[in-house]
């Protein structure tokens, strides 16, 4: 069975996986992925001899997985992961190592067969990617529709899978006062609401710039008066390897 996982990296200090599927529902121009494919915490040698080698199938998935002695945690994002329709299958195989999951999604697709296995999975976390509250702007720039998420939200929860959010500081488009809107909304649909704001990094040729630090302390504030908030995850040093693609080494 083919999958959509075009790249996996390990964190050898966190005991973390982080496959990175390729392809989206949604085209945010301000993603991220425009600027690489590849894991942007690897160094500038291993970039270099990093090549697309084509979509591991389940079985080379789980040879990579079986390879690694010490897991802990696996993170499933890159471009967008349901659209795969083998991630219960992935969550599954990732299950029975018995690691912390954590879903990386905009929530535009979540399958009855997703939602299913995310129930039964007690390690699991979803992140949602939540662009804007404003349909026209979610439409304009994200290219879907704001109700289809809304109602995606409303089945994670209401099945009583673990749901955390994220969204984008845009000055703009996504500013402080927007921001807050999301958070407020937030604290009304889950009991422990937690948001991640991520400051733009700005992708050349689009016009939105990064975020200035008193704009990303005002929205810290104005979300932190109905969310827990956690500001863009850098997380702890770490090595880390490519597991997929295999990376050619230069000889001399």
């Amino acid at each position: 069975m083919q999958t959509r996982i075009s790249h996996i990296t390990y964190y050898v200090d966190l005991k973390s996986l982080y496959i990175q599927f390729l392809g989206c529902n949604l085209h945010c121009p301000w993603c991220i992925r425009k600027l690489t494919p590849w894991d942007h915490h690897l160094d500038k040698e291993t970039l270099v001899g990093i090549k697309f080698q084509g979509l591991l199938t389940i079985e080379e998935f789980k040879e990579v997985i079986n390879g690694v002695k010490e897991l802990e945690d696996a993170v499933l994002g890159g471009e967008e992961p349901t659209i795969d329709p083998s991630l219960p299958l992935i969550i599954r195989i990732l299950r029975e190592h018995n690691v912390n999951i954590r879903l990386l999604t905009n929530a535009y697709e979540i399958s009855t067969e997703l939602l299913n296995e995310l129930v039964m999975c007690a390690s699991c976390e979803v992140v949602v990617s939540l662009k804007s509250l404003n349909p026209e702007v979610y439409r304009r720039y994200v290219g879907g529709e704001l109700n289809t998420v809304l109602r995606n939200i409303e089945k994670l929860i209401g099945r009583g899978i673990k749901v955390i959010f994220e969204t984008v500081l845009i000055p703009g488009i996504n500013g402080p006062a927007e921001v807050e809107e999301i958070a407020r909304y937030i604290s009304t649909i889950t009991d422990k609401p937690t948001l991640i704001i991520d400051p733009l990094v700005p992708i050349p040729d689009t016009p939105w710039r990064r975020p200035t630090n008193e704009e990303i302390a005002e929205a810290a504030r104005r979300a932190s008066k109905y969310v827990n908030v956690v500001m863009h995850e850098r997380g702890r040093p770490s090595r880390v390897v490519v597991l997929y693609p295999r990376v050619s080494v230069k000889t001399n």
